[in-house]
């Protein structure tokens, strides 16, 4: 597997285990400020870690290209 391909592996893991147990607490936690926490914390949370999984792949293709070109 590649660095980056590791990486997204590892970022898509911790996200899933984090709302796995976000929605664990919620169970529990139903008051204003658990909406105003998920709001504030994990609204966005899937996509800002797929595109830390892209950006992540394109600075490996970079690097490749870049090592490509150096030889």
């Amino acid at each position: 597997m590649s660095a980056s391909g590791a990486a997204a592996a590892t970022i898509r893991e911790a996200t899933r285990e984090l709302m796995a147990s976000w929605h664990r607490v919620r169970e529990t936690w139903r008051d204003a400020k658990a909406e105003e926490f998920a709001a504030a914390h994990l609204k966005d949370l899937g996509d800002e870690a797929g595109r830390a999984v892209k950006v992540i792949a394109d600075i490996e293709r970079l690097i490749s290209k870049i090592h490509a070109d150096c030889e």
